[in-house]
């Protein structure tokens, strides 16, 4: 009987190990979603429908499609290569937009502080524009270099042109990120000059920012590491973990925000959760000088 090589050895053991791990994302993933029914279907019900409740709802659904294609190309016991490519794509094209509905919820939030001034919106969009075009022409140029793909275990390795891609999505991912944070963070500090900072919205949102920051931050970091060090299966888990993990994230921070609002102003408050582009934000202002906000303003 002739034995394995040690490279098929080690993708034998890779894909036995992603089993284990994507069972425990996918059981963390529904566990939370059980876990948050009540509270969901209250946010859903009572909060107004805009452009913010579209991103969260995307952010909390498309990653169940995210794992589900992610669970059949770890354990269907066989497949085409076109089939594995199909689900392959298909599972990168929903991870793609469930991490840019994350990232739009925080978008959204950043344009209602600046008092949705017609010059900073402009500039976002534009912007953001300017980041999603050479994102998307490197999932291109990736999908078009990625090597075999089979199933189970999906692709196992890429050459240096599709991991150069990789790294430059996620460079692009942390620049895009660290800009939205430098935006709260200086019109935060430019409203109330101090690091003591009264307005509960505007401190909500700085901490909700360096928080997403920091788990996005060190999960590009892990990904960009190991697209150089490590086998690409391996990449591939920890991509899978920051969509998830990040979605969890956004969705929970998301609701809490609109809960704490609506417990301190009563449900006849207006919905300041930003879960619409039509924030009542210029009525923070106020709050900088009487460290107060009224309840009739959200």
């Amino acid at each position: 009987m002739t034995g394995m090589s040690p490279l098929q050895g080690s993708q034998a053991d890779i894909i036995l190990w992603s089993k284990y791990y994507y069972v425990a994302l996918t059981s963390l993933w529904v566990y939370d979603c059980i876990l948050c029914v009540p509270d969901s279907v209250a946010f859903l019900v009572d909060s107004r429908c805009g452009l913010g409740t579209m991103f969260y709802l995307a952010c909390s659904h498309l990653p169940s499609a995210f794992m589900l294609l992610n669970m059949l190309l770890t354990f269907l016991p066989r497949g085409s290569y076109t089939l594995c490519r199909f689900i392959y794509i298909t599972n990168i094209c929903v991870g793609f937009l469930s991490m840019f509905s994350a990232e739009c919820i925080f978008l959204l939030r950043t344009i209602a502080i600046w008092y949705r001034e017609r010059k900073f919106m402009v500039f976002k969009i534009i912007n953001t524009i300017a980041y999603l075009i050479p994102i998307i022409v490197c999932f291109q140029e990736f999908i078009l270099s990625m090597g075999e793909c089979s199933i189970p275990g999906g692709i196992g390795y890429v050459d240096s042109k599709a991991r150069s891609q990789v790294i430059i999505v996620y460079c692009l991912l942390v620049a895009g990120e660290s800009e939205i944070l430098v935006c709260v963070l200086y019109r935060t500090f430019e409203s109330h000059g101090s690091w003591k900072i009264e307005n509960r919205l505007m401190r909500g949102l700085m901490h909700h920012n360096l928080l997403y920051f920091s788990c996005s931050f060190g999960f590009s970091l892990a990904v960009i590491l190991a697209t150089v060090f490590l086998p690409f299966p391996v990449v591939h888990m920890i991509a899978e973990t920051q969509v998830i993990v990040l979605s969890l994230l956004v969705t929970r921070m998301h609701r809490d925000f609109w809960r704490s609002d609506r417990v301190s102003c009563g449900n006849d408050g207006v919905d300041l959760s930003l879960t619409t582009f039509m924030a009542a934000t210029p009525d923070i202002v106020p709050e900088d000088t009487t460290g107060s906000r009224p309840c009739a303003d959200g």
